[in-house]
């Protein structure tokens, strides 16, 4: 519903959310099974609205990013994900020491990365969570404007673990 203000009309803006929720699941000596992931997977945001990024429970402390990339980018086998290109660029742009994991000697040093117009519109947009004991203070969620013109399909991953990949519905 339209909000009146002076000399015209506002439309209202309700954001939306996706959590990094996260599981690990292991049998000695068989298997580890870790169900990190983005709930939901996918978000459907109207163009000029907010999208927060959090984590789903208070004791997460894993890094993630929130990383726009190309659909034919997203890694779809064990073999692209364990050599994940994309993920290498991703964590080049958001980390200082890329080959090795965020942490109090490896800082976050571009907590939102824009290549696009402000907000999430192009592939290589960022926004980065990440709380860890010896870390210098981080952010235990971010909120960025969708800045994508409506019809458009955002494709998304953490730049940190592939698997963890999702899409932005901008209406």
């Amino acid at each position: 519903m339209p909000l009146a203000v002076a000399g015209g009309t506002r439309t209202t803006c309700a954001g939306a959310t996706a959590k990094v929720s996260d599981h690990m699941k292991f049998v000695i000596n068989q298997y580890v099974q870790d169900a990190m992931r983005f709930t939901p997977g996918t978000v459907t945001v109207k163009s000029g609205c907010t999208l927060t990024f959090a984590f789903a429970t208070p004791k997460q402390d894993e890094p993630h990013s929130l990383s726009i990339v190309n659909q034919s980018d997203l890694p779809k086998t064990a073999a692209q994900m364990e050599n994940c290109k994309i993920c290498g660029q991703i964590r080049a742009k958001l980390v200082k020491h890329p080959a090795q994991p965020p942490g109090p000697n490896n800082p976050v040093v571009h907590w939102i990365m824009n290549v696009g117009k402000p907000g999430l519109d192009a592939p290589g947009d960022s926004i980065v969570i990440f709380e860890a004991k010896g870390s210098p203070p981080g952010r235990r969620s971010m909120t960025i404007r969708v800045s994508a013109p409506a019809g458009k399909i955002l494709y998304f991953m953490c730049g940190l673990h592939s698997w963890m990949q999702g899409k932005i519905v901008v209406t």
